[in-house]
């Protein structure tokens, strides 16, 4: 099933390769390289899936979820990040239950993939 995608990552690079990555498997896909275009298109786009860096300029990943969450609590959002206190911060906030899941930095991209396809 094709779903609509939103990447949110500063790491340009990183960014475009998750997205032409998506494409391939079918799915329509942008990008946002900072937390003010993300919630941007958020608020202007119907996604399905987010993915969401939790390390950006502006505004980290948490506050972008919270944002995120208000606009549309449907949007299914995985988190990746390459710090390891993640799920303790999520609890903490209280959450952990809106986040599809969260992905280590590195992450292998088949289990992303397997992630979405569960949907």
């Amino acid at each position: 099933m094709s779903r609509k995608i939103l990447v949110i990552d500063d790491d340009t690079e990183l960014c475009e390769e998750i997205a032409e990555i998506l494409r391939d498997e079918g799915h329509s896909v942008d990008t946002a390289f900072d937390s003010t275009r993300g919630e941007e298109l958020v608020k202007t786009n119907n996604f399905d899936t987010i993915i969401l860096d939790f390390k950006l300029p502006g505004m980290n990943g948490v506050e972008l979820l919270k944002r995120i969450k208000s606009i549309n609590p449907k949007i299914a959002v995985f988190l990746v990040t390459g710090r390891p206190f993640i799920e303790r911060l999520l609890e903490e906030e209280k959450l952990d239950s809106v986040v599809a899941g969260v992905m280590n930095k590195p992450f292998d991209i088949g289990l992303l993939l397997g992630k979405i396809r569960a949907l």
